[in-house]
Formats: C-alpha cells, structure tokens, sequence
C-alpha cells in the first residue's frame, strides 16, 4: 500500500468529528504529551490544545519561523507515539481539523458594520493593493453581511502600521470604517502625520500594539497565507471570487 495513503488512513481512523469533545489546555498536561515524539520537544513546536481519544491525540500546535507563526494539525498515537502531520478528511472527503477558538478570531476584530444577518470576517492590509481592488469592488455591496474587519499588516508593507494606526484612533467603529474607506477608496494620505522617520520601523502606540497582537493572533487561528482573505461566520474561507460574482449577479437585478 502506497505509504501516503497508509497514513491518510490512519489519520482518518485515528481523527472524529471534533463537535461537542473537551479540549486539553492543562500545561502540565500538555507538556507530558509533548515528551511522548522528539519532533514535538523542538522549540519551535508549541501544543496549544489537544483532544483525547481512545487511541490517539489531536494536537493544536503553533510552528514558530523566521516567516512568523503557523497553526497546524498533527495526530498522536498513544502506543507507538508516532506523530502524523497535516491534513485529514473524513469518508465524506472532508477535512477534519481542530476547532477553531472563536474568542481569539472575534478580539482580532478592528471594527464592524452592517446590520445583515450574516456574519462576515475580512482579514486585510491597508497597505495590499489587492485589498485596496476587492474594497473597491465590493464597496456598498455587502448588505446581506455584518462585516468584521480583521487589520493585518503583512511584513513587507512599511506603510501599514501606521495606516492601522491611523484607523484604529477613530473613536468608534463608525469613524474607524470612515478612515478605512478614506484609505481604501479615496488613496488618503493622512495616516503619513503618525510616521516619525520612515527609515525606521514604526512604533506603534500601547493601544495600537496590544490590538496587533491580537490580529496576529486571530489571523494565524483562521490560518490566514495572505491579504485580503474572507471567511463566514463559521470562520469557513469564501472565495473572493465567488463572494463578487454573487454581489455582481444581484446588483443587475
């Protein structure tokens, strides 16, 4: 048997529906996990959360890089202490992946607006022309949502921190989309008062940085690779695509 699928099979025989089970964040408990595989001592694994079943662990674990951080799934067995890494699927050929902690998402939300009935995360840069095109595209056309917007600076965008910032001293959520159109849609350029020495990294305010690391934190939790991304209120990714073919379609009617 063709070794891949072997451990696909595994995985799959090992791994549940995760609805309704209770998730281990004991540290100590977690730490005795973390000695059964050498791979999980390497100090740029940290376990998060695991869940217990009969025969195996399903492992929450944070891989830290020069890149940044990463969430990702991994399968422990309780005899042999083998440790699976990636992705499984069900019979129905869906994935199966730890739950997502929804408090983490929602405390990386900037702002929100609309009154729609269904829940919508936006996870943006400022400073991403692809988000500047998709907000442009998108622009009063999301009626049906209320809209959550998630603020993430991608590493090699020097402008945004202090376009976040900018955005993030509006005194409520209704300012704060006012100045994120005006960045978005109208090319403001009043967030440059807040840059000191634009040859240096920008030194965010308290404030400022306390939500960063939040965002960064709700980002890596809905396994953002890049800007802008979206997702439902399940935190299920939509495409981009699809969301603007959608709103094309009923705005001809």
């Amino acid at each position: 048997m063709n070794k891949s699928f072997s451990i696909l099979l595994t995985a799959i025989t090992l791994m549940s529906t995760l609805n309704g089970v209770d998730i281990i964040v004991d540290k100590e408990k977690l730490k005795e996990i973390k000695t059964k595989n050498k791979l999980l001592q390497d100090p740029v694994f940290t376990i998060k959360g695991a869940i217990e079943k009969p025969e195996s662990y399903i492992l929450k674990i944070v891989a830290k890089s020069a890149r940044g951080s990463q969430l990702i799934n991994a399968i422990l067995n309780k005899k042999t202490s083998d440790i699976y890494i990636g992705s499984a699927y069900d019979k129905e050929g869906k994935i199966i992946s730890f739950p997502q902690d929804a408090k983490t998402i929602k405390e990386g939300v900037a702002f929100s607006y609309g009154m729609g009935s269904k829940d919508i995360y936006i996870v943006t840069d400022p400073e991403c022309p692809y988000c500047t095109k998709f907000e442009k595209a998108v622009a009063g056309k999301l009626k049906d949502y209320r809209v959550h917007m998630i603020l993430y600076p991608l590493s090699f965008h020097k402008k945004a921190p202090a376009m976040i910032e900018w955005i993030l001293q509006g005194k409520d959520d209704a300012e704060k989309k006012e100045r994120f159109e005006e960045l978005m849609l109208k090319g403001s350029r009043k967030y440059t008062a807040l840059i000191k020495d634009a040859k240096k990294p920008f030194d965010y305010n308290p404030s400022t940085q306390a939500y960063i690391a939040k965002s960064k934190q709700a980002s890596m939790e809905l396994g953002v690779r890049g800007t802008p991304s979206i997702f439902d209120g399940t935190f299920k990714p939509l495409e981009q695509g699809k969301l603007l073919k959608i709103k094309a379609k009923r705005s001809q009617k």
